[in-house]
């Protein structure tokens, strides 16, 4: 179990997953596939190898994908808030 890729991973989907990521026209596999290959660089960058992190997230693109469905929630509860 590799504490700082989970910490890493963390830390970036809080910092790189924000609901306006979801506006392009590839669509969700091409930028899920984008955003995990982003992570794999970022984490390399930070000196985490790319097998740390396929071992505690052996599908990086789902990983990715959950975080931007929680993303778009929390904007909608947010708005909604707003609204109130």
């Amino acid at each position: 179990m590799s504490e700082r890729a989970i910490s890493f991973v963390e830390f970036w989907l809080i910092d790189r997953i924000k609901p306006d990521v979801f506006h392009d026209e590839e669509g969700p596999a091409e930028r899920n596939k984008y955003l995990a290959g982003q992570l794999i660089l970022d984490a390399g960058s930070a000196g985490i190898q790319p097998h740390e992190i396929e071992e505690e997230y052996p599908d990086l693109n789902r990983t990715i994908a959950e975080a931007m469905e929680e993303a778009a929630d929390e904007e909608a509860k947010r708005a909604i808030l707003e609204d109130e």
